[in-house]
C-alpha cells in the first residue's frame, strides 16, 4: 500500500470533494479525483531546468487527505516526454537553499535588550472529443499518459470525460488560453490495483521535457483553485534569472537563493540555481504564467537566520572577571616597564 500511495501521489494536484468543484492545485496543472475523494493539494515544489533549447520540469505536490482514483492535467508549450523523476531531488534542493545560520551570543543583563542585532529572522458543437488530436499514449509504471492537441476546449474536455476523467465546469475555460496558443495537454491517469490503495502525502517527482525558447512555468490553469497555495520554483539555467512575468501581478515572489552549484544535482550548462517562493491566498487572481529571463548579474544570494545564545549571570560574571584580570595584568606589566 505504501508503494502505491507514493507512486500514485504524483498525480495529486487538488481534489474533487463529493459534489463540490475540485480544488485545483497551484502552478502548472489540475488534479481530477474520483467523486468519493477527500483529498486536496495545498502546495508544490518544481525544478525548472533550461539549457537554451530544452526545458525540463520536475515537480512534486503536497496532498492532504486521500483519493482512490485520480488524473492529472498539465499544459506544455510543445510535445512532451514524460518520465518519473528522482525521489531525492527536492530534499537536496531544500538543503542547498536553506538559510545560512549565524550564531550570536548575548550576556546578562543585555540579552533581552536586542543590543546585538536583534533576535534574528530571515533577511532577505461537434460530438465530445471529435476535434481532439491524440498525439501519443504510453504506459509509465502504474500511470496511463496521453498527449492531446486541439483548438476547442469543449472537444478536449469532452474527450477527457468520455475517457474516464472527472471534469469540473471550470476546466474548459481555464484550458482556453493554452489551446489558443497551440499548447499540448498532458493527461496522466491512475487507479491503484489494491482495493485499499490511496493517493496521499508528499508525491514522488514527475518529469516532463519539451522544446522551448524561453523559461516558462505554466500557472494559468490554476486560477480555478478554491484553496490557497504555497509554491516554490527552483530554476536551473546557465545564469541567474529574474521572474520577469508573475502569475498574480499584485504579488512579488520571494527570492530564496541564487548561486552556482558544483554538485551533481544540476546538469551543465544549467548549473546556476535561482529559487523563488510564492503564496497565493487568492488563486482566482492568477492571470499569467511564470516567465524567467536572464538577470543583469550572476550575483549570489543566500538567506541568513540569526540564532541568539543567551548566557547566564554566572557565565557573564566569569567573562567580566576574566576581562578585569586581563586588564589588570596588562597594567602591571606596563608599570614594571616604566619603572
Amino acid at each position: 500500500m505504501r508503494t502505491w500511495r507514493g507512486l500514485a501521489g504524483v498525480l495529486a494536484f487538488g481534489a474533487v470533494l463529493a459534489g463540490v468543484t475540485p480544488a485545483w492545485a497551484c502552478a502548472c496543472g489540475g488534479y481530477l479525483a474520483d467523486a468519493e475523494s477527500r483529498a486536496r493539494s495545498n502546495g508544490e515544489h518544481a525544478l525548472v531546468s533550461f539549457d537554451g533549447s530544452t526545458e525540463q520540469i520536475v515537480l512534486s505536490m503536497a496532498i492532504q487527505g486521500s483519493s482512490k482514483k485520480a488524473a492529472w492535467i498539465m499544459p506544455v508549450p510543445s510535445a512532451a516526454e514524460v518520465t518519473l523523476g528522482e525521489a531525492s531531488t527536492f530534499d537536496e534542493l531544500a538543503r542547498v537553499t536553506a538559510p545560512k545560520v549565524v550564531e550570536r551570543t548575548t550576556y546578562w543583563p543585555f540579552r533581552d535588550l536586542e543590543l546585538f542585532g536583534g533576535r534574528g529572522g530571515d533577511t532577505a458543437g461537434a460530438p465530445p472529443g471529435a476535434g481532439v488530436d491524440v498525439r501519443g499514449q504510453m504506459r509509465l509504471g502504474p500511470f496511463q499518459v496521453v498527449r492531446l492537441g486541439g483548438t476547442s476546449p469543449t472537444d478536449v474536455t469532452g474527450w477527457l470525460q468520455t475517457n474516464g476523467y472527472a471534469v469540473p465546469e471550470s476546466l474548459g475555460t481555464n484550458l482556453t488560453p493554452y489551446l489558443a496558443e497551440k499548447w499540448e495537454i498532458v493527461a496522466v491517469k491512475l487507479a491503484p490495483e489494491e482495493t485499499d490503495g490511496a493517493l496521499s502525502g508528499e508525491t514522488p517527482p514527475l518529469k516532463l521535457s519539451f522544446a522551448a525558447d524561453k523559461i516558462v512555468y505554466p500557472m494559468r490553469l490554476s486560477k480555478g483553485a478554491s484553496t490557497s497555495q504555497a509554491v516554490t520554483v527552483y530554476v536551473a539555467a546557465p545564469y541567474r534569472v529574474d521572474a520577469s512575468t508573475v502569475p498574480d501581478a499584485s504579488l512579488t515572489p520571494e527570492l530564496l537563493y541564487a548561486g552556482r552549484l558544483d554538485s551533481g544535482l544540476l546538469k551543465a550548462p544549467a548549473t546556476f540555481l535561482t529559487a523563488y517562493s510564492s503564496y497565493f491566498a487568492q488563486p482566482a487572481k492568477i492571470t499569467d504564467d511564470y516567465e524567467f529571463t536572464r538577470a543583469a548579474t550572476d550575483d549570489s544570494f543566500q538567506r541568513t537566520t540569526y540564532v541568539t545564545r543567551n548566557e547566564s549571570f554566572w557565565s557573564t560574571l566569569g567573562v567580566v572577571v576574566g576581562g578585569l584580570l586581563l586588564i589588570g595584568g596588562g597594567a602591571a606589566v606596563v608599570a614594571r616597564r616604566i619603572r
